[in-house]
Protein backbone atom coordinates (compact mmCIF):
# COMPACT_ATOMS: atom_id res chain seq x y z
CA UNK A 1 0.00 0.00 0.00
CA UNK A 2 3.00 2.25 0.48
CA UNK A 3 3.40 2.79 -3.26
CA UNK A 4 -0.15 4.22 -3.46
CA UNK A 5 0.33 6.59 -0.53
CA UNK A 6 3.66 7.75 -1.98
CA UNK A 7 1.77 9.03 -5.02
CA UNK A 8 0.11 11.64 -2.80
CA UNK A 9 2.61 12.19 0.01
CA UNK A 10 0.77 15.29 1.21
CA UNK A 11 -2.14 13.11 2.38
CA UNK A 12 0.01 10.23 3.66
CA UNK A 13 0.17 11.32 7.33
CA UNK A 14 -3.48 12.51 7.46
CA UNK A 15 -4.51 9.12 6.04
CA UNK A 16 -2.64 7.22 8.76
CA UNK A 17 -3.96 9.57 11.47
CA UNK A 18 -7.63 9.34 10.43
CA UNK A 19 -7.40 5.58 9.85
CA UNK A 20 -5.97 4.94 13.33
CA UNK A 21 -8.40 7.40 14.96
CA UNK A 22 -11.38 5.84 13.22
CA UNK A 23 -10.31 2.29 14.14
CA UNK A 24 -9.65 3.25 17.74
CA UNK A 25 -12.89 5.11 18.42
CA UNK A 26 -15.02 2.61 16.51
CA UNK A 27 -13.53 -0.16 18.70
CA UNK A 28 -14.07 1.76 21.96
CA UNK A 29 -17.71 0.76 21.72
CA UNK A 30 -16.72 -2.55 23.33
CA UNK A 31 -16.64 -0.70 26.71
CA UNK A 32 -20.40 -0.04 26.70
CA UNK A 33 -21.50 -3.72 27.23
CA UNK A 34 -19.16 -3.86 30.23
CA UNK A 35 -20.90 -0.84 31.78
CA UNK A 36 -24.33 -2.31 31.02
CA UNK A 37 -23.31 -5.63 32.58
CA UNK A 38 -22.14 -3.74 35.68
CA UNK A 39 -25.51 -1.96 35.90
CA UNK A 40 -27.40 -5.26 35.57
CA UNK A 41 -25.42 -6.86 38.41
CA UNK A 42 -25.66 -3.71 40.53
CA UNK A 43 -29.45 -3.68 40.23
CA UNK A 44 -30.36 -7.40 40.14
CA UNK A 45 -27.78 -8.75 42.57
CA UNK A 46 -26.88 -5.89 44.92
CA UNK A 47 -30.16 -3.98 44.51
CA UNK A 48 -28.13 -0.77 44.48
CA UNK A 49 -29.92 2.05 42.64
CA UNK A 50 -27.83 4.97 43.91
CA UNK A 51 -25.48 5.35 40.94
CA UNK A 52 -27.85 4.06 38.27
CA UNK A 53 -28.69 7.51 36.86
CA UNK A 54 -25.05 8.66 36.96
CA UNK A 55 -23.76 5.57 35.14
CA UNK A 56 -26.56 5.83 32.56
CA UNK A 57 -25.62 9.47 31.88
CA UNK A 58 -21.94 8.46 31.60
CA UNK A 59 -22.87 5.75 29.06
CA UNK A 60 -24.92 8.24 27.01
CA UNK A 61 -22.17 10.91 27.05
CA UNK A 62 -19.48 8.31 26.30
CA UNK A 63 -21.51 6.94 23.37
CA UNK A 64 -22.13 10.40 21.93
CA UNK A 65 -18.44 11.38 22.20
CA UNK A 66 -16.97 8.25 20.57
CA UNK A 67 -19.73 8.23 17.91
CA UNK A 68 -19.09 11.85 16.95
CA UNK A 69 -15.30 11.46 16.88
CA UNK A 70 -15.64 8.23 14.89
CA UNK A 71 -18.09 9.93 12.50
CA UNK A 72 -15.83 12.90 11.80
CA UNK A 73 -12.76 10.64 11.52
CA UNK A 74 -14.64 8.49 9.02
CA UNK A 75 -15.65 11.54 6.97
CA UNK A 76 -12.06 12.81 6.90
CA UNK A 77 -10.76 9.33 6.10
CA UNK A 78 -13.17 9.00 3.19
CA UNK A 79 -12.17 12.45 1.93
CA UNK A 80 -8.46 11.60 2.22
CA UNK A 81 -9.04 8.29 0.42
CA UNK A 82 -10.82 10.16 -2.37
CA UNK A 83 -7.87 12.54 -2.70
CA UNK A 84 -5.40 9.66 -2.90
CA UNK A 85 -7.61 7.81 -5.41
CA UNK A 86 -7.89 10.96 -7.48
CA UNK A 87 -4.10 11.37 -7.45
CA UNK A 88 -3.71 7.76 -8.57
CA UNK A 89 -6.12 8.33 -11.45
CA UNK A 90 -4.26 11.49 -12.47
CA UNK A 91 -0.93 9.64 -12.32
CA UNK A 92 -2.28 6.81 -14.48
CA UNK A 93 -3.68 9.28 -16.99
CA UNK A 94 -0.42 11.20 -17.07
CA UNK A 95 1.50 7.95 -17.49
CA UNK A 96 -0.48 6.64 -20.46
CA UNK A 97 0.00 10.00 -22.14
CA UNK A 98 3.75 9.46 -21.82
CA UNK A 99 3.56 6.09 -23.58
CA UNK A 100 4.14 5.74 -27.29
CA UNK A 101 1.60 4.99 -29.98
CA UNK A 102 2.27 1.23 -29.97
CA UNK A 103 0.84 0.98 -26.43
CA UNK A 104 -2.59 2.11 -27.65
CA UNK A 105 -2.40 -0.28 -30.60
CA UNK A 106 -1.91 -3.27 -28.27
CA UNK A 107 -4.23 -2.32 -25.38
CA UNK A 108 -7.99 -2.22 -25.74
CA UNK A 109 -10.11 0.76 -24.72
CA UNK A 110 -12.30 -1.50 -22.59
CA UNK A 111 -9.32 -2.73 -20.56
CA UNK A 112 -8.01 0.81 -20.03
CA UNK A 113 -11.45 2.12 -19.05
CA UNK A 114 -11.77 -0.74 -16.55
CA UNK A 115 -8.40 0.34 -15.11
CA UNK A 116 -9.65 3.91 -14.66
CA UNK A 117 -13.06 2.98 -13.26
CA UNK A 118 -13.25 -0.46 -11.63
CA UNK A 119 -9.61 -0.94 -10.59
CA UNK A 120 -8.97 2.54 -9.20
CA UNK A 121 -12.34 2.56 -7.42
CA UNK A 122 -11.46 -0.81 -5.84
CA UNK A 123 -8.18 0.63 -4.58
CA UNK A 124 -9.87 3.79 -3.30
CA UNK A 125 -12.53 1.76 -1.46
CA UNK A 126 -9.81 -0.41 0.06
CA UNK A 127 -8.09 2.71 1.42
CA UNK A 128 -11.26 4.44 2.62
CA UNK A 129 -13.28 1.52 3.95
CA UNK A 130 -11.59 -1.88 3.97
CA UNK A 131 -8.50 -1.00 6.04
CA UNK A 132 -10.62 0.76 8.63
CA UNK A 133 -13.13 -2.12 8.75
CA UNK A 134 -10.43 -4.79 9.09
CA UNK A 135 -8.63 -2.85 11.82
CA UNK A 136 -11.82 -2.15 13.73
CA UNK A 137 -13.04 -5.75 13.62
CA UNK A 138 -9.68 -7.17 14.72
CA UNK A 139 -9.22 -4.68 17.58
CA UNK A 140 -12.81 -5.12 18.81
CA UNK A 141 -12.42 -8.92 18.63
CA UNK A 142 -9.18 -8.91 20.62
CA UNK A 143 -10.53 -6.56 23.30
CA UNK A 144 -13.75 -8.58 23.63
CA UNK A 145 -11.89 -11.90 23.70
CA UNK A 146 -9.44 -10.76 26.38
CA UNK A 147 -12.22 -9.42 28.60
CA UNK A 148 -14.36 -12.57 28.20
CA UNK A 149 -11.36 -14.78 29.04
CA UNK A 150 -11.06 -12.90 32.34
CA UNK A 151 -14.68 -13.85 33.11
CA UNK A 152 -14.80 -17.50 32.06
CA UNK A 153 -12.08 -19.14 29.96
CA UNK A 154 -13.81 -22.50 29.09
CA UNK A 155 -17.08 -20.81 28.09
CA UNK A 156 -15.21 -18.30 25.89
CA UNK A 157 -13.16 -21.01 24.12
CA UNK A 158 -16.25 -23.16 23.48
CA UNK A 159 -18.04 -20.18 21.92
CA UNK A 160 -15.02 -19.61 19.65
CA UNK A 161 -15.25 -23.09 18.09
CA UNK A 162 -18.07 -22.34 15.54
CA UNK A 163 -16.29 -19.07 14.70
CA UNK A 164 -13.09 -20.94 13.86
CA UNK A 165 -15.10 -23.29 11.60
CA UNK A 166 -16.59 -20.20 9.91
CA UNK A 167 -13.08 -18.84 9.41
CA UNK A 168 -11.87 -22.07 7.77
CA UNK A 169 -14.92 -22.08 5.49
CA UNK A 170 -14.26 -18.44 4.60
CA UNK A 171 -10.65 -19.17 3.68
CA UNK A 172 -11.62 -22.08 1.41
CA UNK A 173 -14.41 -20.03 -0.17
CA UNK A 174 -12.10 -17.09 -0.94
CA UNK A 175 -9.45 -19.27 -2.60
CA UNK A 176 -12.03 -20.87 -4.86
CA UNK A 177 -13.99 -17.68 -5.54
CA UNK A 178 -11.16 -15.33 -6.56
CA UNK A 179 -10.50 -16.87 -10.02
CA UNK A 180 -14.22 -16.50 -10.69
CA UNK A 181 -14.14 -12.82 -9.69
CA UNK A 182 -11.18 -12.22 -11.99
CA UNK A 183 -13.03 -13.91 -14.86
CA UNK A 184 -16.03 -11.65 -14.21
CA UNK A 185 -13.76 -8.62 -14.31
CA UNK A 186 -12.28 -9.71 -17.66
CA UNK A 187 -15.75 -10.32 -19.10
CA UNK A 188 -16.75 -6.82 -17.98
CA UNK A 189 -13.75 -5.37 -19.85
CA UNK A 190 -14.71 -7.40 -22.95
CA UNK A 191 -18.28 -6.11 -22.71
CA UNK A 192 -16.98 -2.52 -22.44
CA UNK A 193 -14.89 -3.07 -25.57
CA UNK A 194 -17.83 -4.45 -27.52
CA UNK A 195 -20.16 -1.62 -26.54
CA UNK A 196 -17.50 1.03 -27.24
CA UNK A 197 -16.78 -0.40 -30.71
CA UNK A 198 -20.46 -0.51 -31.58
CA UNK A 199 -21.10 3.05 -30.43
CA UNK A 200 -18.18 4.29 -32.51
CA UNK A 201 -19.11 2.14 -35.49
CA UNK A 202 -22.87 2.68 -35.35
CA UNK A 203 -22.96 4.05 -38.91
CA UNK A 204 -21.21 0.95 -40.25
CA UNK A 205 -23.58 -1.32 -38.34
CA UNK A 206 -26.63 0.52 -39.64
CA UNK A 207 -25.29 0.76 -43.21
CA UNK A 208 -25.07 -3.05 -43.36
CA UNK A 209 -28.39 -3.43 -41.52
CA UNK A 210 -26.67 -5.67 -38.97
CA UNK A 211 -28.26 -4.29 -35.82
CA UNK A 212 -29.85 -7.65 -35.02
CA UNK A 213 -26.52 -9.47 -35.45
CA UNK A 214 -24.78 -7.03 -33.10
CA UNK A 215 -27.60 -7.36 -30.57
CA UNK A 216 -27.27 -11.17 -30.74
CA UNK A 217 -23.49 -10.92 -30.27
CA UNK A 218 -24.01 -8.62 -27.28
CA UNK A 219 -26.58 -11.07 -25.90
CA UNK A 220 -24.01 -13.89 -26.15
CA UNK A 221 -21.41 -11.85 -24.26
CA UNK A 222 -24.03 -10.83 -21.69
CA UNK A 223 -25.24 -14.43 -21.27
CA UNK A 224 -21.69 -15.58 -20.67
CA UNK A 225 -21.30 -12.88 -18.03
CA UNK A 226 -24.65 -13.77 -16.42
CA UNK A 227 -23.82 -17.50 -16.33
CA UNK A 228 -20.46 -16.76 -14.71
CA UNK A 229 -22.12 -14.34 -12.29
CA UNK A 230 -24.80 -16.91 -11.43
CA UNK A 231 -22.06 -19.47 -10.76
CA UNK A 232 -20.41 -17.03 -8.38
CA UNK A 233 -23.80 -16.24 -6.82
CA UNK A 234 -24.53 -19.94 -6.24
CA UNK A 235 -21.11 -20.38 -4.68
CA UNK A 236 -21.63 -17.32 -2.44
CA UNK A 237 -25.13 -18.37 -1.34
CA UNK A 238 -23.89 -21.85 -0.44
CA UNK A 239 -21.14 -20.35 1.67
CA UNK A 240 -23.43 -17.84 3.38
CA UNK A 241 -25.86 -20.65 4.25
CA UNK A 242 -23.02 -22.51 5.97
CA UNK A 243 -22.06 -19.32 7.83
CA UNK A 244 -25.68 -18.77 8.93
CA UNK A 245 -25.92 -22.36 10.22
CA UNK A 246 -22.70 -22.06 12.23
CA UNK A 247 -23.82 -18.64 13.58
CA UNK A 248 -27.13 -20.10 14.78
CA UNK A 249 -25.17 -23.02 16.26
CA UNK A 250 -23.04 -20.51 18.21
CA UNK A 251 -26.25 -18.89 19.52
CA UNK A 252 -27.56 -22.31 20.56
CA UNK A 253 -24.33 -23.08 22.45
CA UNK A 254 -24.58 -19.71 24.19
CA UNK A 255 -28.19 -20.28 25.28
CA UNK A 256 -27.63 -23.84 26.51
CA UNK A 257 -24.23 -23.46 28.16
CA UNK A 258 -24.76 -19.86 29.29
CA UNK A 259 -28.12 -20.76 30.81
CA UNK A 260 -26.54 -23.71 32.59
CA UNK A 261 -23.75 -21.55 34.07
CA UNK A 262 -26.22 -18.88 35.17
CA UNK A 263 -28.58 -21.36 36.81
CA UNK A 264 -25.71 -22.93 38.75
CA UNK A 265 -24.43 -19.47 39.82
CA UNK A 266 -21.20 -19.81 37.86
CA UNK A 267 -21.99 -16.76 35.77
CA UNK A 268 -23.76 -13.60 36.87
CA UNK A 269 -26.63 -12.11 34.90
CA UNK A 270 -24.51 -9.06 34.10
CA UNK A 271 -21.69 -11.22 32.73
CA UNK A 272 -24.24 -13.24 30.77
CA UNK A 273 -25.44 -9.97 29.19
CA UNK A 274 -21.83 -9.09 28.36
CA UNK A 275 -21.27 -12.52 26.76
CA UNK A 276 -24.50 -12.12 24.76
CA UNK A 277 -23.47 -8.68 23.55
CA UNK A 278 -19.92 -9.78 22.71
CA UNK A 279 -21.16 -12.88 20.90
CA UNK A 280 -21.28 -10.90 17.64
CA UNK A 281 -17.79 -9.49 18.29
CA UNK A 282 -16.47 -13.04 18.63
CA UNK A 283 -17.93 -14.32 15.39
CA UNK A 284 -17.75 -11.09 13.33
CA UNK A 285 -14.12 -11.55 12.19
CA UNK A 286 -14.87 -15.12 11.08
CA UNK A 287 -18.21 -14.27 9.45
CA UNK A 288 -16.72 -11.29 7.64
CA UNK A 289 -13.47 -13.08 6.87
CA UNK A 290 -14.75 -14.17 3.46
CA UNK A 291 -15.82 -10.62 2.66
CA UNK A 292 -12.57 -9.18 3.94
CA UNK A 293 -10.42 -11.73 2.09
CA UNK A 294 -12.56 -11.13 -0.99
CA UNK A 295 -12.02 -7.36 -0.83
CA UNK A 296 -8.31 -7.83 -0.17
CA UNK A 297 -8.04 -10.18 -3.15
CA UNK A 298 -9.97 -7.75 -5.36
CA UNK A 299 -7.67 -4.99 -4.16
CA UNK A 300 -4.64 -7.19 -4.90
CA UNK A 301 -5.88 -7.86 -8.44
CA UNK A 302 -6.67 -4.17 -9.02
CA UNK A 303 -3.30 -3.13 -7.60
CA UNK A 304 -1.51 -5.66 -9.82
CA UNK A 305 -3.24 -4.32 -12.94
CA UNK A 306 -2.60 -0.67 -12.04
CA UNK A 307 1.03 -1.40 -11.19
CA UNK A 308 1.36 -3.22 -14.52
CA UNK A 309 0.00 -0.12 -16.25
CA UNK A 310 2.33 2.24 -14.35
CA UNK A 311 5.31 -0.08 -14.87
CA UNK A 312 4.76 -0.13 -18.63
CA UNK A 313 7.67 1.57 -20.34
CA UNK A 314 7.60 3.21 -23.75
CA UNK A 315 8.91 0.95 -26.51
CA UNK A 316 10.33 4.02 -28.19
CA UNK A 317 12.86 5.85 -26.04
CA UNK A 318 12.41 9.57 -26.69
CA UNK A 319 14.78 11.01 -24.11
CA UNK A 320 16.02 14.08 -25.97
CA UNK A 321 16.12 17.27 -23.90
CA UNK A 322 17.59 19.79 -26.29
CA UNK A 323 15.21 22.71 -26.88
CA UNK A 324 13.95 23.53 -30.36
CA UNK A 325 12.34 26.86 -31.19
CA UNK A 326 11.90 26.50 -34.94
CA UNK A 327 11.49 23.85 -37.61
CA UNK A 328 12.11 26.31 -40.42
CA UNK A 329 15.44 24.59 -41.01
CA UNK A 330 16.62 21.81 -43.35
CA UNK A 331 15.37 18.34 -42.37
CA UNK A 332 17.43 15.50 -43.75
CA UNK A 333 16.62 11.78 -43.89
CA UNK A 334 19.86 9.80 -44.17
CA UNK A 335 19.64 6.10 -45.04
CA UNK A 336 16.48 5.78 -42.95
CA UNK A 337 15.05 2.30 -42.55
CA UNK A 338 11.86 1.29 -40.73
CA UNK A 339 11.16 -2.29 -39.67
CA UNK A 340 7.87 -3.38 -38.13
CA UNK A 341 7.21 -6.99 -37.07
CA UNK A 342 10.30 -8.08 -39.03
CA UNK A 343 8.91 -6.45 -42.18
CA UNK A 344 10.73 -3.57 -43.84
CA UNK A 345 8.33 -0.64 -44.27
CA UNK A 346 10.83 1.95 -45.52
CA UNK A 347 14.30 1.23 -46.85
CA UNK A 348 17.24 3.52 -47.57
CA UNK A 349 15.25 6.76 -47.51
CA UNK A 350 17.47 9.72 -48.44
CA UNK A 351 15.70 13.06 -48.84
CA UNK A 352 16.14 16.66 -47.73
CA UNK A 353 13.22 18.94 -46.90
CA UNK A 354 14.11 22.62 -47.06
CA UNK A 355 12.25 25.36 -45.16
CA UNK A 356 8.96 26.53 -46.69
CA UNK A 357 9.05 23.86 -49.40
CA UNK A 358 6.04 21.80 -50.34
CA UNK A 359 7.01 18.14 -50.46
CA UNK A 360 4.63 15.37 -51.52
CA UNK A 361 4.69 11.59 -51.18
CA UNK A 362 2.45 9.50 -53.36
CA UNK A 363 2.02 5.75 -53.58
CA UNK A 364 -0.41 2.94 -53.12
CA UNK A 365 -1.38 1.28 -49.84
CA UNK A 366 1.61 -0.21 -48.03
CA UNK A 367 4.17 1.83 -49.92
CA UNK A 368 5.37 3.42 -46.66
CA UNK A 369 4.37 7.03 -47.25
CA UNK A 370 2.44 7.50 -43.97
CA UNK A 371 5.42 6.11 -42.03
CA UNK A 372 7.28 9.32 -42.86
CA UNK A 373 4.65 11.25 -40.89
CA UNK A 374 4.98 8.84 -37.97
CA UNK A 375 8.75 9.31 -38.03
CA UNK A 376 8.58 13.08 -37.85
CA UNK A 377 6.10 12.99 -34.96
CA UNK A 378 8.16 10.44 -33.03
CA UNK A 379 5.45 7.76 -33.14
CA UNK A 380 8.11 5.45 -34.55
CA UNK A 381 11.90 5.72 -34.80
CA UNK A 382 14.31 4.48 -37.50
CA UNK A 383 15.66 0.96 -37.22
CA UNK A 384 18.78 2.37 -38.85
CA UNK A 385 19.85 5.68 -40.36
CA UNK A 386 19.00 9.05 -38.85
CA UNK A 387 16.88 12.15 -39.27
CA UNK A 388 18.74 15.42 -38.93
CA UNK A 389 17.12 18.73 -37.98
CA UNK A 390 19.53 21.49 -38.94
CA UNK A 391 22.34 18.93 -38.78
CA UNK A 392 21.36 17.54 -35.33
CA UNK A 393 19.81 14.10 -34.81
CA UNK A 394 16.14 14.77 -34.11
CA UNK A 395 16.16 12.25 -31.23
CA UNK A 396 18.37 14.69 -29.30
CA UNK A 397 15.54 17.24 -29.21
CA UNK A 398 12.61 17.29 -26.83
CA UNK A 399 9.89 15.51 -28.84
CA UNK A 400 7.24 17.87 -27.40
CA UNK A 401 9.06 20.84 -28.92
CA UNK A 402 9.03 19.12 -32.31
CA UNK A 403 5.33 18.24 -32.08
CA UNK A 404 4.36 21.77 -31.02
CA UNK A 405 5.89 23.10 -34.24
CA UNK A 406 3.97 20.65 -36.45
CA UNK A 407 0.35 20.94 -37.55
CA UNK A 408 -0.84 17.40 -38.19
CA UNK A 409 -4.01 16.56 -40.14
CA UNK A 410 -4.94 12.90 -40.31
CA UNK A 411 -6.96 11.01 -42.89
CA UNK A 412 -9.38 9.79 -40.21
CA UNK A 413 -10.02 13.13 -38.55
CA UNK A 414 -10.59 12.95 -34.81
CA UNK A 415 -12.81 15.61 -33.27
CA UNK A 416 -13.74 16.06 -29.62
CA UNK A 417 -17.30 16.07 -28.35
CA UNK A 418 -17.24 19.82 -27.84
CA UNK A 419 -17.99 23.07 -29.67
CA UNK A 420 -16.59 23.71 -33.12
CA UNK A 421 -14.67 26.68 -31.68
CA UNK A 422 -13.02 24.54 -28.99
CA UNK A 423 -12.05 21.99 -31.63
CA UNK A 424 -10.44 24.61 -33.86
CA UNK A 425 -8.67 26.33 -30.94
CA UNK A 426 -7.53 23.04 -29.38
CA UNK A 427 -3.85 23.69 -30.16
CA UNK A 428 -4.02 27.44 -29.56
CA UNK A 429 -5.86 28.30 -26.36
CA UNK A 430 -6.03 32.08 -26.90
CA UNK A 431 -7.43 31.91 -30.43
CA UNK A 432 -10.10 34.56 -30.97
CA UNK A 433 -13.38 33.65 -32.58
CA UNK A 434 -12.51 36.01 -35.42
CA UNK A 435 -9.34 34.03 -36.14
CA UNK A 436 -11.23 30.75 -35.70
CA UNK A 437 -13.65 31.87 -38.39
CA UNK A 438 -10.71 32.87 -40.59
CA UNK A 439 -9.08 29.45 -40.42
CA UNK A 440 -12.44 27.74 -40.84
CA UNK A 441 -12.86 29.73 -44.06
CA UNK A 442 -9.35 28.81 -45.29
CA UNK A 443 -10.18 25.14 -44.65
CA UNK A 444 -13.46 25.54 -46.59
CA UNK A 445 -15.59 25.04 -43.47
CA UNK A 446 -18.22 27.45 -44.79
CA UNK A 447 -20.93 25.15 -43.46
CA UNK A 448 -20.10 26.44 -39.95
CA UNK A 449 -21.67 29.85 -40.64
CA UNK A 450 -24.92 28.11 -41.61
CA UNK A 451 -25.24 26.21 -38.33
CA UNK A 452 -27.70 27.61 -35.73
CA UNK A 453 -24.98 28.31 -33.14
CA UNK A 454 -22.12 28.71 -35.63
CA UNK A 455 -18.78 28.24 -33.80
CA UNK A 456 -20.59 27.42 -30.55
CA UNK A 457 -22.33 24.43 -32.11
CA UNK A 458 -21.65 21.27 -30.11
CA UNK A 459 -20.69 18.31 -32.25
CA UNK A 460 -21.19 14.71 -31.19
CA UNK A 461 -18.54 12.29 -30.05
CA UNK A 462 -15.73 12.08 -32.63
CA UNK A 463 -17.64 14.52 -34.81
CA UNK A 464 -20.89 12.57 -35.03
CA UNK A 465 -23.31 14.71 -37.01
CA UNK A 466 -20.67 15.88 -39.50
CA UNK A 467 -19.80 14.21 -42.78
CA UNK A 468 -16.35 12.74 -43.36
CA UNK A 469 -15.39 15.71 -45.51
CA UNK A 470 -16.66 18.23 -42.95
CA UNK A 471 -14.62 16.54 -40.21
CA UNK A 472 -11.49 16.56 -42.39
CA UNK A 473 -11.88 20.27 -43.10
CA UNK A 474 -12.46 21.08 -39.44
CA UNK A 475 -9.37 19.06 -38.57
CA UNK A 476 -7.42 21.09 -41.15
CA UNK A 477 -8.67 24.36 -39.61
CA UNK A 478 -7.42 23.16 -36.22
CA UNK A 479 -3.94 22.50 -37.63
CA UNK A 480 -3.81 25.80 -39.53
CA UNK A 481 -4.79 27.77 -36.41
CA UNK A 482 -1.48 26.99 -34.66
CA UNK A 483 0.40 28.45 -37.65
CA UNK A 484 2.90 25.58 -37.58
CA UNK A 485 6.39 25.55 -39.04
CA UNK A 486 5.54 22.25 -40.71
CA UNK A 487 2.09 21.31 -41.97
CA UNK A 488 1.67 17.52 -42.22
CA UNK A 489 -1.28 16.60 -44.41
CA UNK A 490 -1.99 12.87 -44.44
CA UNK A 491 -4.67 12.02 -47.04
CA UNK A 492 -6.77 14.98 -45.93
CA UNK A 493 -8.75 15.25 -49.16
CA UNK A 494 -9.76 11.58 -49.38
CA UNK A 495 -13.39 12.39 -48.49
CA UNK A 496 -13.67 15.61 -50.54
CA UNK A 497 -15.07 16.31 -53.95
CA UNK A 498 -12.70 17.63 -56.65
CA UNK A 499 -13.99 21.22 -56.46
CA UNK A 500 -13.53 21.48 -52.68
CA UNK A 501 -10.17 19.76 -52.95
CA UNK A 502 -8.98 22.34 -55.47
CA UNK A 503 -10.13 25.18 -53.21
CA UNK A 504 -8.30 23.71 -50.20
CA UNK A 505 -5.11 23.14 -52.22
CA UNK A 506 -5.24 26.76 -53.39
CA UNK A 507 -5.81 28.00 -49.82
CA UNK A 508 -2.90 25.92 -48.48
CA UNK A 509 -0.59 27.16 -51.23
CA UNK A 510 -1.48 30.77 -50.40
CA UNK A 511 -1.31 30.81 -46.60
CA UNK A 512 -0.57 34.18 -45.00
CA UNK A 513 2.28 32.64 -43.00
CA UNK A 514 5.28 30.64 -44.22
CA UNK A 515 5.16 26.93 -43.56
CA UNK A 516 6.86 23.79 -44.82
CA UNK A 517 4.19 21.48 -46.21
CA UNK A 518 4.47 17.72 -46.34
CA UNK A 519 1.63 16.09 -48.24
CA UNK A 520 0.76 12.40 -48.15
CA UNK A 521 -1.69 11.57 -50.91
CA UNK A 522 -3.00 8.97 -53.29
CA UNK A 523 -4.50 11.49 -55.74
CA UNK A 524 -2.27 13.22 -58.27
CA UNK A 525 -4.47 16.32 -58.06
CA UNK A 526 -3.36 16.70 -54.41
CA UNK A 527 0.38 16.70 -55.17
CA UNK A 528 0.83 18.27 -58.60
CA UNK A 529 1.66 21.74 -57.21
CA UNK A 530 4.35 20.46 -54.84
CA UNK A 531 7.96 21.67 -55.21
CA UNK A 532 9.06 18.04 -55.21
CA UNK A 533 7.12 14.81 -55.48
CA UNK A 534 8.42 11.44 -54.27
CA UNK A 535 6.79 8.31 -55.68
CA UNK A 536 7.00 5.39 -53.26
CA UNK A 537 6.58 1.68 -53.94
CA UNK A 538 7.30 -1.17 -51.53
CA UNK A 539 9.07 1.14 -49.10
CA UNK A 540 11.43 2.70 -51.63
CA UNK A 541 11.51 5.91 -53.64
CA UNK A 542 11.23 4.92 -57.30
CA UNK A 543 10.80 8.42 -58.77
CA UNK A 544 11.21 12.02 -57.70
CA UNK A 545 10.76 15.45 -59.27
CA UNK A 546 8.12 18.06 -60.00
CA UNK A 547 4.81 17.18 -61.60
CA UNK A 548 6.04 18.20 -65.04
CA UNK A 549 9.40 16.46 -64.65
CA UNK A 550 7.73 13.22 -63.64
CA UNK A 551 5.36 13.39 -66.59
CA UNK A 552 8.33 13.91 -68.96
CA UNK A 553 10.08 10.86 -67.48
CA UNK A 554 7.11 8.76 -68.58
CA UNK A 555 7.55 6.37 -65.67
CA UNK A 556 5.19 5.07 -63.02
CA UNK A 557 3.84 8.53 -62.16
CA UNK A 558 3.15 9.21 -65.84
CA UNK A 559 1.24 5.94 -66.22
CA UNK A 560 -0.93 6.80 -63.24
CA UNK A 561 -1.71 10.19 -64.67
CA UNK A 562 -2.48 8.81 -68.13
CA UNK A 563 -4.85 6.10 -67.06
CA UNK A 564 -6.60 8.57 -64.75
CA UNK A 565 -5.98 6.48 -61.67
CA UNK A 566 -6.10 9.38 -59.27
CA UNK A 567 -6.98 7.22 -56.29
CA UNK A 568 -4.53 4.59 -55.02
CA UNK A 569 -6.91 3.56 -52.21
CA UNK A 570 -4.22 4.61 -49.79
Amino acid sequence: MKWILDINKKNKLPYYFYTITSILFDSLGFVIPILIGYIVDMVTVKHNYNNLLLITIIIIIYTIIITLIDYFSLIKLDYTGEKIGSSLKEKCYSHINSLDYSFFEHNSKGELMTNFTGDINTIRRHLSFNIRTIGSIILTFLCSLIYLLTINIPFTLILLTPGILIGISSFIFTKKAMPKYETLRDLQAKSNDFISDNIEGNKVVKSFALEEKEIKDMTKINKKYILEDMGVGFFENTFYSIVDFLSYFMNAIFLILGGYLFIHNKLSLGNLVIFNTYLYNLRAPFIRLSYLLNTIERYTIAKKRIKKLLDTKPVIKLTGTKKLKSLKVPIEFKNVKIVYDNKTILDNLNITINPNETIAFIGKTGSGKSSIVNLLLGFITPASGEILINGENYLNYDIKDIRKLIGYVTQNAYLFSDSIYNNISYGKAKLTKKDANKYAHIACCDYVSKLPNKLDTIIGEKGVGLSGGEKQRLSLARALAVEPDILLLDEITSALDIETEEKINTSINNLAYKSTKIIIASKIVSVKNADKIYVLDKGKIIEEGTHQELLKNKGYYYELNEIGKDDFNG
